[in-house]
Formats: structure tokens, sequence, C-alpha cells
């Protein structure tokens, strides 16, 4: 008679328990795989993670997992490793996130280039082969958040169990732009508005001033040539009003002979003012946009 094979739920070539799939029967056990889950690691790896804590061979710690014979010198060894009162790994809800209290620290969100202030609650400090998807290390005097493969290996990673991001709210910054060109004024308003600017166009100086006697601008981008006549008093103007405003002062009068090189720079010397020749790039100009304004990115 031929004697049925018997599947071996653990695959030792992956280290992984493919019987981990299967609900267990006991409670404690169904708790504990949710507890595992919270703590941000995949259901297959939750005998490894429970072999390396309570020092078991992988295989002791799947039929842990199978039989629920959790000892109570198991569970205080397990809350000990979270730092956790011994009953939350057995709470019927253990997968919510934390509530913010005490321990939760200020600590910055890394998102590719920018940063954001956030609220992190952590948990303990990784081991050399756990993993959570956001970790957080201590740089200087803050904490800084960042998903596990882009944090350095060479400094502690603490698992991060909750976190709270509350973006910064502000009113776009107003851009006036004083170009007698018609497609150069609507490539200025364009580019900056896809930078996150709302930005005006005016065709003349009056138009301008009437303008900024109502609202006026956070920076000030302005041709120096204007049909037929400088800008020089709509400078002065703008300087009066508003002595620490940002203004760029663009040109090609210079190369065309509508104007002498002396007479701009001593203008952008006394009144505090960016020159940018034509023809100028976009992203270039933006960017002295962003410095004058303080913004880093």
């Amino acid at each position: 008679m031929i004697e049925p094979k018997h599947s071996d739920p653990h695959n030792p070539a992956s280290g992984d328990f493919t019987g981990e799939e299967q609900q267990p029967a006991s409670v404690i056990s169904r708790r504990l795989h949710a507890f595992f889950s919270a703590q941000g690691w995949p259901r297959h790896k939750h005998s490894s993670q429970l072999a390396v804590i309570l020092g078991l061979s992988r295989s002791g710690a799947f039929r842990k997992f199978q039989d629920g014979s959790f000892s109570s010198a198991d569970l205080l060894a397990l809350a000990q490793y979270f730092q956790v009162d011994v009953s939350t790994p057995l709470s019927s809800q253990p997968s919510q996130a934390p509530r913010e209290s005490a321990d939760a620290v200020a600590a910055q969100m890394q998102m590719g280039p920018r940063s954001l202030a956030c609220m992190a609650t952590l948990g303990t400090e990784l081991g050399p082969h756990e993993h959570c998807e956001l970790v957080a290390t201590h740089d200087g005097s803050e904490w800084r958040v960042q998903p596990y493969a882009e944090a350095a290996s060479t400094v502690p990673r603490h698992r991060v169990l909750h976190l709270s991001i509350t973006p910064l709210q502000r009113p776009l910054p107003r851009i006036a732009i004083l170009e007698d060109s018609a497609d150069l004024a609507a490539n200025l308003q364009e580019a900056f508005t896809r930078s996150g600017y709302h930005a005006s166009t005016f065709a003349s100086a009056s138009d301008l001033s009437s303008e900024a006697a109502i609202a006026p601008f956070d920076a000030y981008i302005v041709d120096w040539w204007l049909g037929g006549q400088t800008a020089a008093d709509a400078l002065r103007a703008i300087r009066r009003a508003q002595p620490a405003a940002p203004m760029i002062l663009t040109t090609g009068a210079i190369a065309s002979g509508n104007a002498a090189e002396e007479e701009i720079a001593r203008m952008a010397l006394t009144l505090r003012i960016q020159v940018i020749e034509k023809p100028f790039r976009l992203a270039l100009l933006i960017s002295q946009v962003k410095q004058l304004l303080g913004e880093s990115s």
C-alpha cells in the first residue's frame, strides 16, 4: 500500500513558511499574527521574526503559530522586545495604529527633495534582519523619517508605528510681470503658473502701478525698455512703496543700443535690483525668483 506524501509547510530554500497562509485555529496565534502585521511584517515572515525574538528554530516558531503553544514567558519576551504592555500583542484590535501620545516626536518626513514636518510615534530599533516600511533615524538634533530602503544602514533605524503630517497651507506667491512683448509675457506667465505662482502680466507701467496700489505683489519682473521709454520711473515707484520687495530687471536694451550699461548698473545698485539680460532661460529666472523669496525648492 502506497503511503500518501505529506508536504512540508517549511520551504527551506526561501526561509518562508507557505503553511502560514492558512488561518490558525488558536485565538492567541491569530491575534499575534495581526500584531506582527501591524508592525509592518508580511504574513509569510512572521515565523522567521518570532524565531529571532524567542531564540527558536524557524520550524519551532512555525509550530508555535500552528498550535498556539505560547507560554507566559514567550508573551513576556514579546512584550519586552516591542516595549509594550504584555496585553498589547493579544489585543482584539492589534492592527489599529497607536494613538499619538507623549511618545510621539517631532520629525521631518523626507519625500524626494522635499522635507515635511510631522509627528512620528517610534517603536524599537530594527535588528539586522528586520524590516519596516518607514523608519526613523536621528540626524543631529532631529528625527528624520524615510522609507526603509532610503535610510542609511550605518545608523540605528527605528520602526515608525504611526505618522501624522499636517501639510503647510499658504496662498500662492503673487508675481507681477511688466513686459510689452505679448508673446514673452504669455510664456513667462505660463512658466510661473506651472511652478506654483500666481502670475499677472502688464503691458504698461501705469496698469501695474494701479494694481500694485490695491494689492502689492510678492515679487516683480520688469522689462527695461517699454514702448520707447525706460521703466526707471516704475522701478522707483515700486521701491518706494515696497522697500524690501524682490525685483528683477530684464533687458535686451544694452545689446540693441537703447540703454547704457552704466545707467542700468547705477539703477540696479541704487534700488537693489537683480538684472538679467535677454535672451534668458525661464528655468534660471524662476530659480532666481525662488531664491529672492527665500524658497529652498
